[in-house]
């Protein structure tokens, strides 16, 4: 299975890596710099515990969780019952029955509703890798520009190193980003009669 981070890198460069070696490497290190400046810059403006995505997280479950019902199996182990399924949290071992918390290692809605019936504080059922100071420190470091090329030494080999073999197939090299599992590909909708699957160009129903 192929990574969204390395399908999106993948995407961004996708006309730079028709460039030579050196050319490709210096555009990567380019994007790499602005990346790290931008994502810098915005965790540092960051007042809150958690990243922005993981706050708005948090308070769209808690909105949703509040038809649950809590029912106490231990002082650690509850049932919560949404709608006609009944799902069990664990609060010592952050985990859920709906598999979420444990994937993800963040509360979802059941365990909030849990964690907030018995007033605990629900920063301290999420992963660290979620909180702002740890995003401010992923971005913390610098790239660097390396230099122009024509300042770089050029290191003498007495052996010829000539590339691999290579044959190119015969259909056209494929640039856009593969889907991860489970991923639904937005289709166009006609502003004409609001449908999808078509433009306004090939439409043939009656406007709206």
């Amino acid at each position: 299975m192929t990574t969204n981070i390395c399908e999106s890198l993948n995407s961004k460069l996708k006309i730079d890596r028709d460039l030579p070696v050196a050319s490709l490497l210096e555009a990567i290190r380019e994007f790499l710099q602005r990346w790290f400046y931008e994502r810098r810059k915005a965790a540092s403006c960051l007042k809150s515990v958690l990243s922005s995505w993981s706050e708005g997280l948090i308070r769209k479950l808690v909105d949703e969780s509040r038809s649950f019902i809590v029912n106490p199996v231990s002082e650690v182990e509850f049932q919560v019952v949404d709608g006609g399924k009944n799902f069990l949290v664990k609060l010592n071992c952050n985990s859920c029955s709906c598999l979420f918390w444990d994937l993800e290692e963040i509360p979802w809605a059941h365990a909030l509703i849990v964690i907030c019936s018995l007033n605990l504080n629900p920063y301290a059922f999420v992963s660290q890798y979620y909180y702002a100071t740890v995003l401010s420190a992923t971005y913390g470091g610098l790239v660097r520009p390396i230099g122009n090329h024509t300042d770089w030494s050029v290191v003498e080999m007495n052996d010829n190193i000539l590339p691999p073999v290579f044959r190119r197939p015969a259909e056209r090299p494929r640039k856009r980003r593969i889907p991860s599992i489970g991923e639904v590909s937005k289709s166009s909708k006609c502003s004409r009669c609001k449908r999808a699957g078509h433009n306004i160009r090939t439409c043939t129903f009656e406007p709206i």
